[in-house]
């Protein structure tokens, strides 16, 4: 008898502002790039003035607390408009 195994990974995803830089920054970024919130080339890994512009407007067209900081609401709900 065989049976099924299903790996899982999960991994929380930081809280980020204006200021914070790495490699959770670019994957914003890069999700920010994907929807059209920023261009290509501002995929720095550093949150500055374009990706706290990008991150409220995207939290202003998605009815979240608009306040440039990517929590875990604005997370989740990047991940399901990213995926859909």
């Amino acid at each position: 008898m065989m049976s099924s195994a299903q790996a899982t990974a999960t991994k929380e995803l930081p809280t980020l502002r204006k200021g914070d830089k790495g490699g959770a920054v670019k994957l914003l970024q890069n999700i920010l790039i994907s929807l059209g919130y920023m261009d290509k080339n501002l995929s720095t890994g550093n949150f500055l003035e374009q990706t706290d512009f990008a991150v409220r407007n995207f939290q202003n067209g998605y009815n979240l607390t608009v306040d440039g900081v990517v929590g875990s609401k604005t997370w989740d709900l990047l991940g399901g408009v990213l995926w859909d």
